[in-house]
C-alpha cells in the first residue's frame, strides 16, 4: 500500500526527514527494507565514542556507526558530513541519493555520515530504558560529532582537508548548531529545512497543509479544494465522535477497524487525528516521494461530495487497512500508540525504535506538537481530535515521566540555548526551505544582510528538504538553484577559510 511505501521511504532515508506521529505508528508493521543489491559502502564503526560529554567522571563509551565514500578523493580534497538524524543510517547516505555524495565527486573530495546517537545500530544501551534517555540530546549529538570528527581526521590523514556539514529536517537544525558550537571544525554549513525554533503547540503543520492542498503545480491557489476536503474530514470526524451504533458500525466498517479499538474518547480523538493529518505526509515529501499532492487534489476534485473527498483520500493513503494486522484491520488506538512509545526493546535488525526515541527528544527539548489549533483567520486541515494532549504533552508524562510544566520549560531553555530563528553571532550557514513545506515556518527563512555569510533561499512550491537530494528528473526549479546556491557557497568558504589560514600564519 501507499502509506507502507511512505514508510518504507522513511526509513531508509531518515537524515533528510522529520518524523511525523502518522508515519512511526505504523512502524511496528515494516520489519525490514530489503534491499535489491548488496551495500557499496559497508557500515564502519567508530569504538570509543564518549557517553556523557558533560560528566568528566563518567568514563562510559559506545560505538557509533558510520559509512564513508572515499571514490572521487584526492589529498586534501574537501570532506562533506552527512549528518544523521531521527532513524537508521545505511550506505545510500554516502552513495548519491543526497547531494553530499555529488559534491565530494564534483571537488575530488569525500562524504560521511554518521548516524545518530540511540537510533538504528548507534545503541549506548542495550535497551530504551526511560533512564537511559537523558543522554539523548542534541548537545550530546553535537559533541559526538565533534568528537568523531577529531578521531575521523587522524584516522585518515585528513589534516590538509576542509571539512563542511550538511543535514535536512532535525539534521539540518544540527547542522546551524554544529557551527555555533564548534566554528572552527568547518568551513561551513548547510541546514535544509531546519527547524531551528523548538515550539510546543504548534497549528502551523495543519494550517500549511491547507494551503499546500489548495496549490496546483504550477502554483495556482484554488481554496475551494481544502474547503472540501476539510469539510469531508469534519464529517468524519463527527461520525467517529456520534455515539449512536449506526455510526460506529459504519466507521468501524469503512477503516476496518479492529475489534476493541474504538472504545474510549482517547481512541477517537486518536483514529480522527490518523485521518485529517494524513495528508500532511504526502505534503512534507511532495518533491520527493510517492503520492504526490496533485493525486490528492484530483481525487477532492473528481468527489461529489466532501465526504466522499475525505473517504476516497484515507482510501488512497491506505488507512482502511494495515498490512500484516490480523485481517489487515487498523488499531489506532491510544493502547496502540503507548504501546508502541513504551517499547524499550531493541530489534534484532538494527532499525531502533525512533518512535520512542524522537518521541523522547520532543518531550524534552522541541515540542513540535501538531494541534488542530489555530487562530482566527488561519484554516487548519487537521480536525479537533490532533489537538488531544492524550498524543502530546500526556505521552511525555505517562511515558517518560515528564510533567507538563517540565516540557514548556525544556522547550523554552532549548531556543534560549541555541537562539531560535535568530542564532547569535552564527557564520557561514546556508538555510533553506520550500514555500510548501510546515518546516519552514520554524525555520529561517529571511536573514538580513551581514558580514557573517549567513544565507536563506526558499524555493516555489518545493517541499520539505528541497535541494538536498540529488538532481532527478521533474524536481520543481527552486530545488537547482538551491543545490547551485549550496555548492558555490561551499566553494566560497573553502576560499575564504584558506585565506584566514594564511593570514594566520603570517601573524605567527
Amino acid at each position: 500500500m501507499v502509506a507502507k511505501h511512505l514508510l518504507v521511504g522513511l526509513m531508509l532515508s531518515q537524515q533528510a526527514t522529520g518524523i511525523l506521529r502518522q508515519e512511526f505508528m505504523r512502524e511496528r508493521h515494516v520489519k525490514s527494507v530489503l534491499r535489491s543489491e548488496p551495500a557499496k559502502y559497508q557500515e564502519m564503526w567508530y569504538p570509543e565514542q564518549t557517553l556523557d560529554h558533560f560528566n568528566a567522571d563518567d568514563k562510559r563509551t559506545f560505538k557509533q556507526r558510520y559509512f564513508e565514500n572515499f571514490d572521487h578523493f584526492q589529498p586534501g580534497g574537501p570532506i562533506f558530513i552527512n549528518i544523521g538524524g531521527e532513524g537508521p543510517l545505511d550506505d545510500k547516505d554516502v552513495s548519491g541519493y543526497l547531494s553530499n555524495a555529488l559534491f565530494a565527486q564534483q571537488t575530488q573530495g569525500a562524504t560521511v555520515a554518521l548516524e545518530h546517537r540511540f537510533y538504528g545500530k548507534t545503541q549506548p544501551f542495550d535497551s530504551l530504558a526511560t533512564e537511559h534517555l537523558p543522554y539523548l540530546t542534541s548537545r550530546q549529538a553535537l559533541h559526538d560529532l565533534a568528537q568523531f570528527q577529531k578521531w575521523f581526521t587522524a584516522h585518515r590523514s585528513l589534516n590538509s582537508s576542509k571539512f563542511f556539514c550538511m543535514g535536512g529536517s532535525y539534521p539540518g537544525s544540527l547542522a546551524a548548531w554544529y557551527r555555533l558550537e564548534f566554528p572552527e571544525l568547518t568551513a561551513g554549513c548547510w541546514a535544509s529545512s531546519a527547524p531551528v525554533q523548538a515550539q510546543e503547540i504548534w497549528p502551523g503543520f495543519g494550517e500549511m497543509v491547507w494551503q499546500a492542498v489548495a496549490t496546483d503545480s504550477a502554483g495556482a491557489v484554488d481554496y475551494s479544494v481544502s474547503t472540501k476536503l476539510y469539510a469531508g474530514y469534519e464529517q468524519v470526524a463527527g461520525l467517529i465522535q456520534d455515539a449512536t451504533v449506526e455510526s460506529f458500525k459504519d466507521i468501524e466498517q469503512v477503516f476496518n477497524v479492529c475489534p476493541g479499538t474504538l472504545v474510549s474518547q482517547q481512541d477517537k480523538d486518536s483514529l480522527e487525528s490518523t485521518i485529517s493529518t494524513a495528508v500532511g505526509t504526502v505534503m512534507q515529501y511532495n518533491n520527493t516521494k510517492e503520492p504526490k499532492l496533485s493525486a490528492v487534489r484530483d481525487i477532492v476534485i473528481k468527489a461529489k461530495t466532501p465526504l466522499e473527498a475525505a473517504l476516497e483520500v484515507s482510501k488512497f493513503l491506505g488507512l482502511n487497512e494495515t498490512p500484516g494486522s490480523p485481517s489487515n484491520c487498523t488499531d489506532n488506538s491510544i493502547a496502540s500508540l503507548y504501546q508502541l512509545l513504551g517499547d524499550t526493546s531493541l530489534p534484532a535488525d538494527g532499525s531502533g525504535n525512533a518512535g520512542r526515541t524522537w518521541t523522547w527528544q520532543t518531550c524534552s527539548e522541541f515540542g513540535y506538537f501538531q494541534t488542530a489549533t489555530s487562530v482566527f483567520g488561519k484554516p487548519t486541515m487537521f480536525t479537533r481530535g490532533a489537538s488531544s494532549r492524550a498524543m502530546w504533552q500526556q505521552v511525555c508524562g505517562d511515558v517518560f515521566g515528564i510533567p507538563s510544566a517540565a516540557v514548556s520549560a525544556r522547550i523554552a531553555d532549548t531556543n534560549a540555548y541555541y537562539g531560535a530563528k535568530d542564532p547569535k553571532d552564527i557564520r557561514r550557514v546556508f538555510f533553506t526551505n520550500g514555500a510548501l513545506d510546515a518546516w519552514s515556518l520554524l525555520s529561517v527563512t529571511k536573514y538580513p544582510s551581514n558580514d557573517r555569510e549567513v544565507y536563506a533561499e526558499v524555493a516555489p512550491l518545493g517541499s520539505h528538504c528541497v535541494g538536498l537530494y540529488s538532481p532527478r528528473p521533474g524536481e520543481v526549479p527552486g530545488a537547482t538553484s538551491i543545490r547551485t546556491k549550496a555548492f558555490e557557497l561551499f566553494q566560497r568558504w573553502s576560499r575564504l577559510a584558506s585565506a584566514e589560514e594564511s593570514t594566520l600564519e603570517l601573524l605567527v
